[in-house]
């Protein structure tokens, strides 16, 4: 094997185990408090190695954020076949969204523990996969509005309250509710957003 070829890979796999490390300890311990010593500890390399590949911590810590997110899978997970009934195709976009959330569950602990305090790290916080999200969906509405099997309304503002609803039960349930919930609550909930999402909640006046 070539030597160049496996240094590279050595490398690579160093600057991803410290990667893992720091996604993990950020979430678990915040900025602050978690440290390049034992991130670089927990990865297995020293902290010459950390700083070699990133430099500083809040540079690694920016990282973390840039490069540990699933949330670009929600665009990749989203479905936007209108062949199907809209109630299946709103639940099924409602979980894809959730999913890629679970799946980011320590980056979200990052950004609300301590991305949002620090300036310069608040714009790498809105993740261009969840806007590519937002307009998927938006198209998707405005597709069912021109065939009438929506109602007129602003099809960005309709798909982030969508995506709001989700992220809000994520938050509330997923990592502050004590008790993780489980599948069926999951599809219940979900089930729940979509026909207020579709349905709405104000009764129709009989006139």
């Amino acid at each position: 094997m070539d030597s160049g070829t496996g240094r590279d890979a050595g490398r690579h796999s160093a600057r991803e185990r410290i990667l893992d490390s720091s996604l993990h300890l950020f979430a678990e311990k915040g900025f602050t408090g978690a440290t390049t010593k034992e991130i670089s500890a927990k990865a297995g390399v020293n902290e010459v190695t950390l700083f070699r590949h990133f430099g500083s911590k809040k540079a690694l810590f920016a990282s973390v954020i840039q490069e540990r997110s699933h949330l670009g899978e929600i665009a990749a997970r989203m479905s936007v076949d209108t062949d199907v009934p809209v109630d299946d195709l709103f639940e099924r976009n409602a979980k894809a969204v959730l999913a890629a959330l679970k799946a980011s569950r320590h980056l979200s602990m990052m950004i609300l523990g301590d991305a949002w305090r620090m300036p310069e790290m608040q714009g790498m916080t809105c993740d261009p996969s969840v806007e590519k999200s937002v307009d998927l969906l938006a198209g998707l509405m405005a597709e069912l509005m021109a065939t009438g099997k929506a109602r007129e309304v602003d099809p960005r503002v309709a798909a982030r309250a969508l995506i709001g609803m989700v992220q809000s039960y994520y938050v509330t349930r997923h990592l502050l509710g004590g008790k993780e919930p489980g599948p069926e609550e999951d599809e219940r909930e979900i089930s729940g957003f979509v026909g207020i999402f579709l349905d709405g909640v104000r009764r129709e006046v009989v006139r």
